[in-house]
């Protein structure tokens, strides 16, 4: 990275001075203090371009210079206003002195073009200015215009940042950015639904990514480190055909990481996207018309129920009534349930369940494959919920009995299968009791971490002395079988395990 000379025709003492080539990967971090500044920079990736401090969320002044001189990377400082999304509402000159004061340093500053200051001669090196617009509801009328006057400022680069309430929303802006990619231009998504409009804007050609070093800077800001490793936003591209994970929040998901490396593996021209689903009904993610199409779904909480009503079931989503998988065989949309086999298979690898009892925790689609894939294997089956009613109400559809959730603690079965949400937090307790674990039952957790680590239901478990099947076989095995059906006809259960041990 080059280093030029301190400016002395400029006006303004700068301390130090740093170039950004584009487009960049920018590691977004919002520091409470200076600490937090210095334990931030520790965790920024080794592969970004440059680093850009958020302040105006911080509890003090924290002086440019110093943040400048933390890491060799560019430094790109931002204070984001209240009117466009940000904590900012001093007034403009404070504003004004707070950006002269980073840019004397060697900063980069990020100046919104509705401040007035965008073309300051009090910022004559443009090559350490950009110049931004967010629109926090949305993208407004006119704002072809507003882009057309922040490019005639000649900044380093331009970005405009639109929220997005739903997903439509979010792949229409990356789709702006594709048609207007070159000059420096970043057009991309923010909001809860960003995410795929984030990634797909990086890979149409943004010139500025950003995505955070672990805390999120802005809603639905993927980890950088994801960003380049998982999506491979550093290649641009226009992918032959997208995929992705339908949920309400696919955050935490490991299916990006693995179908992504798989697709890689086989230099297939594909992208798997998190595709974050507020309302399945009305956003209806199957028919969603994009260039490149969508021609395969991962489906999870909440919505299998509501995808088994979608395209040709399978047997097993018939049995199941929930679906977690859909792909495109010619042009209809078949419906599949692969966590069927993904309970069944690791359960099978320890013995049938004949004359033996299974107790299910939870009410939700996970919990429809296990109460069919436990009985496949012989055992008797019972369900009990968090909510009574609902556990009920699934257990009569069945035909199985149905517990009481306080009654857990004293029941006595051979195999406990945990389908809830408790155990991927670090500090949530375990799902099934410690009574329970006594009997040493086999028990078998549907819950994964994202980072590999074991859940508190398998970390109990085993130091109780149980068997245990971990939430990562029943994936590994769910996801060969959608990879299959997305047309990867030679990938298996221990190709995706050898993936986990590596990616997570």
């Amino acid at each position: 990275m080059k280093r030029p000379p301190v400016r002395k025709d400029s006006g303004v003492f700068v301390l130090k001075e740093t170039r950004l080539s584009l487009p960049a990967h920018v590691a977004s971090v919002a520091p409470r203090d200076l600490a937090d500044a210095r334990r931030l920079v520790e965790s920024v990736p080794r592969r970004a371009s440059a680093i850009e401090y958020r302040l105006d969320g911080a509890a003090e002044r924290i002086p440019a210079g110093v943040l400048v001189e933390l890491d060799p990377r560019p430094a790109i400082v931002t204070w984001r206003s209240a009117r466009e999304g940000g904590h900012f509402d001093g007034s403009g000159e404070e504003y004004r002195g707070l950006l002269r004061e980073a840019y004397a340093a060697g900063a980069i500053v990020d100046v919104e073009q509705e401040s007035g200051f965008a073309e300051s001669p009090e910022f004559p090196d443009r090559a350490r200015v950009v110049v931004s617009a967010h629109f926090p509801f949305g993208l407004r009328s006119g704002w072809e215009s507003l882009l057309s006057a922040m490019r005639e400022t000649r900044p380093l680069a331009v970005k405009l940042v639109a929220g997005t309430a739903h997903l439509r929303a979010s792949l229409d802006l990356a789709e702006l950015q594709r048609r207007l990619s070159g000059d420096g231009t970043a057009i991309f998504p923010m909001g809860p639904a960003s995410a795929p409009g984030r990634i797909l804007a990086a890979v149409f050609g943004s010139a500025l990514v950003y995505g955070s070093a672990g805390v999120p800077t802005a809603a639905g800001q993927p980890l950088l480190a994801d960003l380049l490793d998982v999506y491979a936003t550093d290649v641009r591209r226009t992918p032959e055909a997208l995929f992705g994970i339908a949920a309400l929040d696919p955050s935490g998901s490991l299916s990006p990481l693995v179908h992504n490396a798989l697709f890689r593996s086989r230099e297939l021209p594909y992208l798997y996207l998190p595709l974050p689903i507020a309302d399945f009904d009305r956003e209806r993610p199957h028919e969603l018309v994009f260039d490149p199409p969508f021609r395969g779904l991962s489906i999870t909480q909440p919505w299998k129920t509501r995808a088994a009503a979608i395209g040709t079931s399978s047997e097993d989503v018939r049995s199941t009534g929930a679906a977690n998988t859909l792909f495109l065989d010619g042009r209809r949309w078949r419906i599949e349930n692969t966590d069927v086999d993904g309970i069944f298979e690791p359960l099978a690898d320890h013995d049938t369940g004949e004359g033996r009892t299974a107790l299910i925790l939870g009410t939700g689609g996970a919990a429809r494959a296990a109460i069919v894939a436990a009985r496949r294997l012989g055992y008797e089956v019972s369900l009990a919920g968090r909510r009574d009613e609902a556990a009920d109400g699934l257990a009569a559809q069945f035909g199985v009995d149905s517990l009481a959730w306080g009654d857990v603690a004293s029941t006595e079965a051979d195999l406990y299968v945990n389908t809830t949400s408790v155990g991927w937090r670090p500090d949530d307790p375990p799902a099934v009791p410690a009574r329970v674990l006594e009997g040493r039952p086999l028990v078998f957790d549907c819950v994964y971490r994202r980072d590999g680590g074991e859940t508190s239901t398998i970390r109990a478990a085993r130091a109780a002395g149980c068997r245990t099947v971990a939430g990562l076989e029943m994936f590994a095995v769910q996801a060969a079988a959608q990879a299959r059906f997305f047309g990867l006809e030679s990938v298996t259960r221990e190709e995706v395990g050898r993936l986990l041990e590596t990616l997570a």
